[in-house]
């Protein structure tokens, strides 16, 4: 995990994208955030949060989120824009945050008919906005999970719009029932090394660590939870403890 004594002062932007909605975009970003900014407290009492949660979804699920965690238990701040342009530039210019996450729409304004040598971004406000955190992000974070759709989303997101930019990624495994996913007679898990192995055969890094699925993660939101502050339970713990590795990984990928 990073600390305030990083030499590296300029803002560290990690972006959560994924064509396809539903796969866990908003959880992670929060949570991220979260881990991070318990690790990175504020060195005065009143100087502002270091880390910072944004949305560009008009939909605001990282506000909804975000506004219902009590003010004294959330340890980042947070922004959201609705698309609007030029807040995102502006906070990474600011010398005050350390570590910007960014939750980005489900189903972007992308044409997946678009030729080969043209940007499927497009040209529309959700695009505009997309290209402005893009060209600003140090790592993005691309979601998978064990249901197939989220798939070939993954792979359009890094094909057509991450790899043509140059943009660092890392493949997340998420929603992974490990409950379900019974160890068997080689030592595996199934769903979880078919999901590592997809990741292998396109060539993609991918995160260690994998999100497993837990109710209290889709409860969160309404409750106005955070992962850091989930009631004390086993189940409370491994979800601490998969966030803690994923955001230790994410840190050394910076």
């Amino acid at each position: 995990m990073s600390s305030s004594t990083d030499t590296d002062d300029r803002t560290k932007v990690v972006t959560l994208v994924q064509q396809k909605g539903g796969s866990g975009k908003s959880t992670l970003a929060v949570n991220l955030a979260a881990v991070s900014g318990q690790n990175n407290p504020p060195e005065q009492t009143d100087a502002p949060c270091p880390v910072v949660a944004a949305g560009i979804d008009r939909q605001g699920s990282l506000e909804d989120w975000s506004a219902r965690v009590a003010e004294d238990r959330l340890p980042f701040d947070y922004v959201v824009t609705k698309g609007r342009l030029g807040e995102i530039p502006d906070l990474v210019e600011d010398p005050a945050v350390k570590r910007l996450f960014i939750d980005t729409p489900g189903f972007m304004e992308t044409d997946p008919d678009a030729p080969e040598d043209a940007d499927p971004l497009g040209s529309g406000n959700t695009a505009k906005a997309m290209e402005e955190v893009l060209e600003r992000t140090d790592l993005a974070l691309v979601p998978i999970t064990p249901e197939w759709l989220t798939h070939r989303p993954a792979e359009f997101t890094i094909e057509r719009v991450l790899k043509p930019r140059g943009v660092k990624f890392l493949v997340v495994i998420n929603m992974w029932d490990s409950g379900s996913d019974r160890v068997n007679a080689e030592g595996l898990r199934p769903e979880l090394e078919e999901l590592r192995n997809w990741c292998r055969r396109h060539g993609y890094p991918f995160a260690a660590q994998a999100i497993r699925r837990y109710k209290i993660h889709a409860k969160a939101p309404k409750e106005g939870l955070t992962v850091i502050q989930y009631p004390e339970s086993g189940t409370a713990l491994r979800a601490r403890e998969d966030f803690y590795k994923l955001a230790l990984t994410v840190e050394q990928a910076l």
